[in-house]
């Protein structure tokens, strides 16, 4: 008779693990895609694939994929940008990339408080100034002149990262 209660114990605890795991799955599925440093949402836009580490990890954005380097020490490589316009793909070699305008996704939205209950300034965040790329220098000269920003090929600005 121990060894049906041992069976059945260990059917349950198999049957516990298995639900378990699965519920794990749908919710890690159900959650928004997060960059790899700083944890915020992917912006489609934005979304930026580097090598860390020997292995290819999201980014929510270009500034904070070059900013691993420099947060880390890191060597990191950028294999892929996406269009701001379009949503295409982009390699880097042929991006083009406005940097400090008035559109950051990663931004956040509400402000710091200090201990005195005044609003903190925002000494350093990896995700700014933005960096936003686009497929075409036209493209990205004309959105430079409706939000502001600097156009630079892609390779300019990881030259500055990675001094």
């Amino acid at each position: 008779m121990t060894g049906i209660r041992w069976l059945g114990a260990l059917v349950v605890a198999v049957v516990a693990t298995t639900l378990g795991y699965a519920a794990f799955k749908v919710y890690r599925g159900s959650q928004a895609e997060q960059c790899y440093a700083c944890r915020r949402a992917i912006h489609t836009p934005l979304r930026t694939v580097a090598i860390d580490n020997g292995r290819p990890r999201v980014f929510c954005c270009p500034a904070c994929a070059l900013s691993e380097h420099e947060q880390e020490g890191k060597p990191v490589r950028v294999t892929e940008l996406t269009d701001f316009l379009t949503g295409a793909k982009l390699a880097p070699g042929g991006a083009f990339i406005v940097k400090g305008s008035d559109v950051n996704l990663c931004a956040h939205t509400h402000e710091l408080i200090d201990a005195d209950k005044h609003a903190a300034d925002v000494q350093y965040d990896r995700c700014s100034p933005s960096l936003l790329a686009f497929g075409r220098r036209e493209d990205a000269a004309a959105f430079a002149r409706e939000h502001g920003g600097e156009v630079a090929p892609f390779s300019e600005i990881v030259s500055a990262f990675a001094r």
